[in-house]
């Protein structure tokens, strides 16, 4: 992945695809309200108690508006929505290209925060073995929470969720290309291809993990296919995410 140029807007899993048909976002993330069930909306501190949890979903059921593109090299990564299993859902195809597909949030900053989602891959780029150098820095899918106004440019701190393709699951590091960019490798590999999988992420433990410091209001998500470090070709898709934010005190 490069450095953004013109952003240009854009009109407009489960564990195994028989989870893939339509539903409401609830049902289709049961894990997530376990753990809200469990305790992150019924935090001991008096603030935190008082304050409204904000939400937000996307299924993409009504389409990609609010969505846009950010172009990251001069050929870019195709996204729609297509139909799977009866599901509708994002798609991203890169072909030697990159391009972001960003979502913008005016969120508050967090005292707690998860973020969900579910994708698929046909396969990762498993002959990738310099994926912390700038020359394989490509990933058959990334999820991005943003900190900043100005997605995927120096300055603007992120968490970056990734597939990869050799480096192994729990690994975090920066990336070569963007120090302010914080990768954490989610999934690796082809064991899981073909299938949907479920993932969530504490946001505010892993900014505090990454840059040793409470993160600052998120101001969007995001996801990128990208392979034109690599000269590849990948398939990713993605479905239902869902934001809980718990305010920070005053």
């Amino acid at each position: 992945m490069r450095g953004p140029t013109t952003p240009v807007r854009k009109s407009g899993s489960a564990r195994d695809p028989a989870r893939a048909r339509r539903r409401t976002p609830a049902a289709g993330l049961p894990a997530l309200a376990a753990l809200l069930a469990g305790g992150l909306l019924t935090t001991p501190s008096r603030g935190l108690a008082q304050a409204a949890p904000q939400v937000f979903e996307e299924d993409f059921s009504g389409g990609v508006d609010g969505w846009s593109r950010v172009r990251l090299d001069r050929r870019e990564t195709a996204y729609g929505t297509t139909s799977f299993d009866g599901n509708t859902v994002l798609v991203a195809t890169s072909d030697n290209s990159a391009a972001g597909y960003v979502r913008s949030l005016r969120m508050p900053a967090a005292a707690r925060a998860t973020l969900a989602w579910r994708w698929r891959i046909v396969h990762s780029l498993t002959d990738n073995d310099r994926e912390r150098t700038r020359r394989g820095d490509d990933y058959v899918a990334r999820v991005f929470a943003l900190f900043g106004d100005r997605p995927f440019k120096r300055g603007n701190k992120a968490l970056s969720y990734v597939w990869a393709g050799q480096e192994p699951a729990g690994a975090e590091y920066r990336n070569p290309v963007i120090s302010d960019v914080a990768t954490f490798v989610i999934r690796s590999g082809d064991e899981y291809a073909g299938r949907w999988m479920y993932e969530q992420r504490d946001l505010v433990t892993d900014y505090r993990t990454a840059f040793g410091e409470d993160p600052p209001p998120l101001t969007g998500i995001a996801v990128v296919v990208d392979t034109d470090d690599t000269s590849s070709r990948a398939i990713a898709w993605f479905d239902d995410f869902r934001l809980e934010l718990v305010p920070r005190a005053p």
